[in-house]
């Protein structure tokens, strides 16, 4: 597995309380569903550090499939 460890986050807030270890999701979900956890988790810290907008991501996203589903 490629997935390097970063430890465990310095600030926990009370949003966390009941999820599951980050090490737990890492050993229990497929290959595809980390992929799929990671590209959620970069979009929605980008979308809410106002790095883009929700409309922005939409809008790259039907970009590639209008580009790949030619």
């Amino acid at each position: 597995m490629s997935t390097v460890s970063v430890g465990h986050a310095a600030k926990r807030t009370d949003k966390s309380e009941g999820l599951i270890s980050y090490e737990e999701a890492v050993d229990k979900l497929s290959r595809d569903d980390r992929f799929r956890a990671t590209v959620y988790a970069m979009n929605t810290l980008l979308v809410l550090k106002g790095v883009y907008s929700p409309e922005e991501f939409e809008f790259q996203f039907r970009q590639f499939a209008h580009k790949n589903l030619k």
